[in-house]
């Protein structure tokens, strides 16, 4: 039976996704290499320390990265380049040399950590747009292991792609994954459209390409949460405490929206929806507070502080002309709760808005319905754009763009029945229980596996595996 490599760039461990992860290597095993958040001190890259720790339910590899591969590579071709080219924002991007040489020589250093410790048998799994290169360096190595590509974030259109200066070696490497895997039908479409009209490929099935000599499956795999592990934070003391806060201190309806500084999350138009509400609806007043929480985690990177002092003021403007001395309707917070916390502020919200621009998922919608008290639930309204929408039926879906549908979706959460809040989110759940982050990756797993005509075709290549990793690669 083939071992599981799960390659990632977050040493977050508060981070949802990093929770996902660790659930998925708890059960199954395998092996987690992954950044360790530390850096490296000496000045030689090729003799890098590997740091393996084996555990009791899945093994570490882990790694420091030089300041110049985090901060060229990560914050600013990452965040500051590809961030904004996959959220349809190419004209936000901004490249350069040294970036895309941190970049490179972040993703060699994560495929010197794969080739050492990946067995012949292994099943290697790269998350996201981080490690793209990854996949041609280790096919360079030698390396024959099945390897999956999973993107987190949506896939741009084909020209939006080719906005980046070094897109065609991202496409090489893309195109030597056996598998690669999207969150929604929309984002694999782009990509094989894309790949249809820009290279000469047969498309074997709707599922399958053949391309340079070989074949790429593509598919759709939902992220999931750990709708178990999820639920129980609301029983925590911290998520306990954080609800009784927020009851105390804020008006009986709080509508919540959390995300980062960036221009995808669709802040300025969720302002806008309040004030419709309140012109609409002058009974409102003093009986809700829109609760905005905001991180500087990520997206466009140069762009935050401009991003916080616009949205400082916004706030400021919408408070001042329908706020009074005991009531805001506006509640700007920066986001440095820990996950229990954020439950907390979850629990206590009777709407979430969770409305960005375009994203991959929104594991916060998922997140917010799963630690609902199931007895008085609140109402998830949902961007048509991101992700989720496609699975999480019970949401009132909007267009998060239009601030007259968002207010009347706010109305209409606002007034729902108990009796239809109740039944929206037994159906949520359920689906949450159905694509879990378990189901989601053993879709992905099970995917990767070669048919059994691809496994005789690859016994009659004769090719012998390789984890020889030497010089520097070429790109």
């Amino acid at each position: 039976m083939s071992g599981l490599m799960l390659v990632s760039h977050s040493q977050n461990s508060h981070s949802t996704l990093a929770t996902i992860y660790e659930s998925i290597l708890a059960r199954r095993g395998g092996m987690w290499v992954k950044w360790s958040g530390e850096f490296e001190t000496l000045s030689s890259e090729l003799h890098r320390e590997l740091n393996f720790n084996k555990g009791n339910e899945y093994d570490t590899l882990t790694f420091r990265l030089t300041k110049a591969e985090y901060e060229e590579g990560y914050h600013q071709y990452i965040h500051q380049g590809l961030w904004p080219v996959f959220h349809q924002r190419p004209d936000m991007a901004r490249f350069s040399t040294s970036s895309q040489i941190g970049y490179m020589r972040l993703n060699e250093t994560y495929a010197r950590a794969i080739s050492d410790y990946a067995m012949p048998d292994d099943d290697i799994w790269l998350q996201d747009y981080h490690l793209i290169p990854s996949i041609k360096m280790l096919r360079d190595a030698g390396l024959i292991n099945r390897i999956g590509f999973f993107f987190h974030q949506p896939f741009p259109a084909g020209q939006s792609f080719e906005s980046i200066p070094n897109w065609r070696y991202l496409a090489d490497s893309l195109l030597c994954a056996d598998l690669i895997g999207f969150q929604t039908t929309q984002d694999m479409n782009n990509f094989t459209a894309w790949v249809g009209s820009r290279f000469r490929c047969e498309h074997l099935s709707p599922y399958t390409l053949r391309i340079h000599g070989r074949q790429l499956s593509v598919g759709v795999f939902p992220v999931g949460i750990d709708t178990a592990e999820t639920s129980a934070l609301a029983e925590s003391n911290s998520c306990l405490f954080m609800e009784q806060q927020c009851r105390e201190t804020l008006p009986e309806n709080i509508i919540l929206s959390s995300g980062h500084f960036d221009d995808s999350t669709g802040t300025p138009y969720r302002i806008s929806a309040i004030e419709v509400l309140l012109r609409q609806h002058e009974e409102y007043h003093h009986k809700f507070s829109l609760v905005q929480l905001a991180s500087m985690a990520s997206g466009y990177s140069h762009r935050i502080k401009e991003l916080s002092r616009d949205l400082e003021t916004r706030c400021g403007e919408m408070n001042g002309i329908h706020g009074e001395l005991n009531w805001y309707p506006v509640s700007y917070l920066s986001n440095h709760y820990s996950r229990e916390e954020l439950c907390g502020f979850y629990r206590a919200a009777r709407v979430a808005l969770v409305t960005p621009l375009i994203a991959g998922m929104s594991l916060m919608a998922k997140t917010y319905v799963a630690v609902q008290d199931h007895t008085n639930p609140g109402v998830l309204i949902l961007s048509q754009f991101a992700g989720a929408a496609e699975q999480m039926q019970g949401a009132l879906v909007v267009n998060p763009y239009d601030p007259d549908a968002i207010a009347d979706a706010i109305h209409t959460a606002l007034i729902m029945p108990l009796s239809v809040r109740r039944e929206r989110h037994a159906s949520l759940m359920k689906n949450l229980h159905l694509h879990n982050c378990y189901t989601w990756a053993e879709a992905f797993i099970n995917a990767l596996q070669p048919r059994e005509q691809e496994a005789d075709l690859s016994v009659k290549s004769g090719v012998m595996l390789s984890n020889g990793f030497s010089g520097r690669l070429r790109y």
